[in-house]
């Protein structure tokens, strides 16, 4: 029997909830402004040194680890809109507290508790794009929030800029005005994407058998987080992950305090982080159509190395010139990575613990923001920025080897998930919306079988003709940063 390849996936396919979900998460990101900032802050203004800054900045990423972790398991128990709805509203007020604070130690606490309050939104928002957005669909779903994050940082970071030269305050009440506007998005447009497991399930779902006839670890059943700690295909590419997050958070932690030592003006870092977004906006759809082409394993893998070039040449950058061609190289590899790496994910957990699973893989960049800082700061402080950078690609480059090795296992995983895998039907006056989700089956035509990207893509065959992802995307991208 012939199948017919899959069409591409367009933007009415993807449901009206997931857009105004997109369109949070633009605003949210937008308002990025205080983090990035905070190492030059509490360096020129306060007075500490690299490394006594990043060890203040990573208590953020801290308070962003547990809530990453509870915010999925409560996304799972109480709902996805009311964890993500919460998180706005305390981020808000703990961001409208922090200018009148005094000392590092006090600065320190309230940056735990902002990031254990803001920490949740993301996994949450990552959960219910799962939710609702047909596997076939998926991969277009999360370029398109990653897009979203790519135009906040191509508007966000050159006003941060401006706002941190002018008043460091400014950069604390900007962000809580925009979270402030996401959280109305939430409340009026965005619906509970969370629904009661089916009948006769347990509260972790019933294994597949199909897991069995495969080469990679069979999944175990278990109860909360630990079900998702037993996964060590999940874990171990959550794990390869972190580290390449540890360089990648780099840029917003160390690459400002190693400019602002060589006399740039933070304008002139935000201007690199603008030229990074605006990259992500403009290139991300063309590319898509390119990098649909081959499996999301190989792009994120090439990505990756890539990536350390860019990395490797900002040992030797000293102008602007040489920094915007650096940011502009392993812009190319985030571009490659980012949300390919993400979707993998995605399709790795199961349907019923999807927010645990999205908590946990939040952790490859959350726990980076701790580790971050902290590595970045010693190592500029005994090594010099040349040394760090130089490790730094060397990182990059393992990354990228051991995402090739261990592939095959993950593309297992994948297709032996895949068969079970729907989208949630979201309610509506007792009845599915019809706008909101969309079944794969729809785009059937004459009753033949379609075969998708991500059936050919995980069983290793080759779409007879490579149907691209056009339509899609860019930066929460994540995750982003």
């Amino acid at each position: 029997m012939t199948a017919t390849p899959a069409r591409h996936t367009r933007m009415s396919d993807l449901p009206a909830s997931f857009w105004w979900l997109w369109a949070a998460e633009l605003v949210t990101w937008i308002g990025r402004f205080v983090v990035p900032f905070m190492t030059i802050f509490l360096t020129k203004h306060v007075g500490l040194t690299a490394g006594e800054a990043g060890v203040v900045v990573s208590t953020y990423g801290i308070g962003v680890v547990l809530s990453s972790l509870v915010g999925g398991i409560l996304a799972d128990r109480l709902g996805r809109k009311t964890v993500l709805a919460w998180s706005l509203i305390l981020s808000v007020a703990v961001l409208v507290a922090i200018p009148s604070v005094q000392g590092s130690l006090v600065t320190a606490a309230f940056l735990f508790v902002y990031g254990l309050f803001n920490g949740a939104a993301g996994p949450v928002i990552i959960t219910m794009i799962g939710d609702i957005v047909p596997a076939a669909h998926r991969r277009t779903a999360y370029n398109y929030n990653y897009w979203a994050i790519n135009l906040g940082w191509a508007v966000g970071p050159m006003l941060a800029g401006y706002l941190a030269d002018s008043n460091f305050s400014l950069l604390f009440y900007g962000q809580a005005l925009l979270l402030v506007a996401s959280l109305v998005i939430v409340l009026l447009r965005v619906p509970e994407t969370r629904t009661s497991i089916t009948e006769g399930s347990s509260d972790v779902g019933p294994l597949s058998s199909s897991l069995e006839d495969v080469s990679a670890p069979p999944l175990r059943a278990g109860k909360g987080i630990t079900a998702v700690l037993r996964d060590r295909v999940f874990v171990t590419f959550t794990l390869v992950m972190f580290l390449y997050s540890v360089v990648y958070n780099q840029s917003t932690t160390s690459l400002p305090l190693i400019m602002t030592a060589q006399g740039f003006a933070s304008s002139s870092y935000g201007h690199l982080l603008t030229l990074n977004g605006l990259l992500l906006c403009l290139l991300q759809i063309p590319s898509a159509r390119i990098l649909g082409r081959w499996s999301r394993e190989r792009v994120t893998a090439a990505a990756i190395a890539l990536t350390a070039v860019g990395v490797g040449l900002q040992s030797v950058a000293g102008s602007m010139t040489v920094y915007f061609l650096t940011v502009a190289i392993w812009t190319l590899g985030e571009l490659g990575s980012h949300a390919q790496a993400q979707s993998i994910s995605a399709d790795l957990a199961r349907r019923e613990l999807r927010g645990r699973y999205q908590g946990v893989y939040s952790l490859n960049f959350n726990l980076a923001t701790v580790v971050g800082p902290v590595v970045g700061g010693f190592a500029l402080d005994h090594l010099g920025a040349r040394g760090l950078w130089i490790i730094a690609a060397g990182v990059c480059l393992v990354v990228a080897v051991i995402l090739t090795l261990t592939s095959g296992a993950r593309n297992q995983r994948v297709a032996s998930l895949a068969e079970d895998d729907e989208p949630t039907p979201l309610p509506q006056d007792g009845d599915p919306a019809e706008d909101d989700v969309m079944p794969v089956e729809d785009s059937a035509e004459d009753d033949e079988p379609i075969v998708t990207p991500l059936a050919c893509e995980v069983a290793g065959l080759t779409d007879p003709e490579p149907q691209p992802d056009w339509t899609r995307t860019a930066r929460e991208q994540g995750a982003s940063r």
